[in-house]
């Protein structure tokens, strides 16, 4: 098993309010749902070594030489905004972080900070656009940034059967020869195809269901379709995991982010597809498999996987480059699958154009339960 990244599994949690009550009182810190999700990898050890929302300092080593703690490679910088500039914060103080109205941990402040967010968007998304959601996102912030070591109230650890923490994974040795495929998405036949490749190859396959501020399908519906998945022989030995991250969309550097986290879980494998954490046409194809050049700290192999196509003609799937079907210059035509195409669909209500892209199983249960 692969050690934590960075050799440090961090743990910061508070097990009862009592040990807020030096705070500084009638002072809140209000999360929006990705801090929340921050602060919950921050205090269990997802994010390690990293164990606070980024001071200044963290954040133009991230943004200027992709690292932290002087040398330890890092993609993301983690964001703490400042919502009200009605009151003063001071350096060194502690203030509640509060979530839905509710305290849900405490901060210790060491920095306040602006950012360029020009520079900003350019280094983790390479792209100034308005239409890259993650731009959009940062230009919403207020630019007052706070950095601190966090903790997570107890109460507030995820309650769910398929979230795990990293302390107990790797005590427990959970994902043991585990290769882990994160998704956001309903399983398609393109999915299939890469899940059993990688299980063909004596990999125990893991599906990682990523809770986000901006699912596009309802986290139960995901859940559904990857039990129904489990009466094929094939997904028998299947293990089904959350996290809960914030949606980036930032192709490569996300990538890396999840990477980090997963070998933080103790997972040995981590799938890594065509357009991994990507939107629209802002990353190249394959773009996010070329950022794992050699990393100190980094021991997770990564599985590199072409894109699934589909040939109309044989009705059979494949990858990219690969021959697979007749081959008939004429009548092969070979398409991406793509789960645009299939959230379109739905959207549509066309489920009768889905049984070239999902399996039969999963149509029914979507015509049945997802529609308009």
């Amino acid at each position: 098993m692969p050690k934590p990244y960075g050799n440090i599994l961090v743990k910061q949690i508070l097990y009862n309010l009592k040990q807020c009550e030096f705070a500084t009182k009638k002072l809140y810190i209000d999360l929006t749902t990705s801090e929340f999700f921050n602060l919950i990898n921050i205090s269990l050890g997802f994010y390690s070594p990293l164990n606070r929302f980024c001071n200044f300092e963290d954040y133009q080593d991230i943004i200027n030489h992709n690292r932290i703690n002087k040398k330890i490679k890092w993609t993301v910088p983690i964001l703490l905004s400042k919502k009200n500039n009605k009151f003063k914060l001071k350096q060194h103080k502690f203030y509640p972080l509060r979530y839905k109205k509710k305290i849900v941990g405490l901060i210790k402040a060491e920095t306040f900070f602006k950012i360029d967010k020009k520079e900003h968007n350019l280094k983790v998304f390479k792209t100034n656009s308005k239409y890259h959601p993650g731009v959009r996102e940062i230009h919403k912030l207020n630019n007052n940034f706070i950095g601190g070591k966090a903790y997570l109230l107890n109460s507030y650890i995820p309650n769910d059967k398929y979230f795990v923490e990293p302390y107990k994974a790797r005590k427990y040795q959970y994902f043991l020869d585990g290769a882990v495929f994160s998704t956001r998405n309903i399983c398609h036949l393109g999915h299939e195809h890469i899940h059993r490749r990688v299980i063909q190859n004596k990999n125990k396959l893991v599906v990682c269901i990523i809770s986000s501020d901006k699912n596009k399908y309802e986290i139960k519906h995901i859940e559904n379709t990857y039990n129904i998945l489990k009466s094929k022989k094939i997904y028998k030995k299947l293990k089904l995991i959350k996290i809960f991250i914030p949606s980036l969309h930032a192709g490569p550097n996300e990538a890396f982010l999840q990477a980090i986290l997963f070998q933080n879980l103790g997972l040995r494998k981590f799938i890594v597809g065509r357009d991994h954490a990507g939107v629209g046409n802002f990353y190249k194809k394959y773009e996010a498999q070329k950022i794992f050049a050699k990393s100190k700290f980094l021991k997770i192999k990564i599985l590199k996987t072409k894109e699934p196509i589909r040939c109309s003609y044989c009705n059979l799937i494949g990858f990219e480059n690969e021959k697979f079907c007749k081959r008939d210059k004429k009548k092969c035509k070979f398409v991406p699958i793509d789960g645009r195409f299939v959230r379109r669909q739905i959207d549509l209500g066309n489920f009768d154009q889905l049984k070239n892209y999902v399996s039969s199983n999963i149509a029914n249960y979507i015509k049945k339960n997802m529609k308009v």
